[in-house]
């Protein structure tokens, strides 16, 4: 499965940022707490992994193509920063143990991560006394001597804001030492810290060289292929049986999302496939008290509704997809 079939919007349909503000994750100077998770099929507690390093914890609520550069980018922090002992975790939230663990097996083998995503243990909502709010596409939590220095909600994320990330990382970590003699005085001392870190970059390495292996295999393939093409007489579409044309065609896609930012907020949150039913139908009674305040509202639901629907693979759960059919019975002409 490719990370693109997660997208909750398409290039052309991305919607408009929102105005509201998003406030996410525990207050600065809050001592870090338990968060029970599984990676690679043991239990541990990140709280505890990270000690009084410094450190970041990212919570996905939402799993995207637009959250996909900010997790990756983190990744890629992370080990530019393990020389000054700074780690992350990243969190996948959801309710389902078995479809969670599931989940995050493929997502790891697509975005071959240093540091795998592992899964949350305490539900969709996560750690109930770290205030995450599920409207945010992502939650990042920066901490240090075991305390938060830093909670940030991330909504309308994508790879502008990597350069953010990275700033709020050097207040923490420290900038990346350049020259022989700054990368000299920057190494652990501790030799098994040192081991650690002379390991990472080891792996980092290999992952690199075999990376360049292959794009140097796949553009020698492309060549051959190119020399070898013959040009083919193009099929007629009468040759082809209706099921074969009906399996290749893409579905057609109906409405557009809201300009209303509120109305934007709520679909996102109601089209997530780690919803419940009773998280849907909290999240339904809200579209629905919004699109009664005015006429044109209402028609922005009509339409995010039939664009739900028109990608029933993608965008929420059965329950919430009955529950737009029945809008759209209701109120569409």
């Amino acid at each position: 499965m490719s990370f693109s079939q997660w997208s909750l919007l398409t290039a052309q349909d991305e919607a408009p940022a929102t105005s509201e503000v998003i406030v996410s994750g525990p207050k600065v100077g809050t001592a870090i707490t338990p968060i029970h998770c599984v990676g690679s099929g043991r239990e541990f507690d990140v709280a505890e992994k990270l000690g009084t390093a410094p450190g970041a914890i990212l919570f996905i609520h939402e799993l995207t193509r637009n959250t996909a550069p900010v997790i990756n980018g983190l990744d890629q922090l992370a080990s530019d920063h393990s020389i000054h002992g700074f780690r992350t975790y990243t969190i996948m939230l959801g309710a389902d143990r078995t479809a969670g663990e599931d989940q995050t097996k493929r997502v790891n083998g697509s975005l071959k991560l240093r540091n795998p995503i592992v899964l949350g243990l305490d539900g969709s909502e996560g750690p109930g006394n770290y205030a995450l709010n599920r409207n945010a596409a992502l939650t990042l939590i920066f901490c240090k001597d075991g305390k938060v220095l830093r909670s940030e909600a991330l909504t309308d994320t994508g790879p502008n804001d990597v350069p953010k990330i990275r700033q709020w990382v050097e207040e923490i970590a420290g900038p990346l030492p350049k020259g022989r003699r700054a990368l000299l005085a920057a190494l652990p001392t501790d030799g098994p810290a040192l081991r650690e870190f002379a390991v990472d970059r080891a792996l980092e390495v290999q992952r690199l060289e075999g990376k360049l292996k292959r794009l140097q295999e796949n553009n020698r393939n492309r060549s051959g292929r190119a020399m070898n093409r013959r040009p083919e007489r193009p099929k007629a579409n009468a040759d082809k049986s209706a099921d074969e044309t009906k399996a290749t065609e893409k579905p057609k896609r109906q409405g557009k999302p809201p300009e209303d930012s509120k109305l934007n907020a709520l679909l996102r949150s109601f089209i997530r496939k780690t919803n419940d039913e009773a998280k849907a139908d909290e999240v339904y009674a809200r579209i629905t008290k919004r699109a009664g305040e005015s006429d044109a509202l209402k028609g922005e639901a009509i339409e995010m509704f039939k664009l739900m629907l028109s990608f029933r693979d993608r965008y929420g759960i059965e329950h919430a997809q009955k529950l737009a059919e029945g809008f759209l019975k209701e109120h569409a002409k």
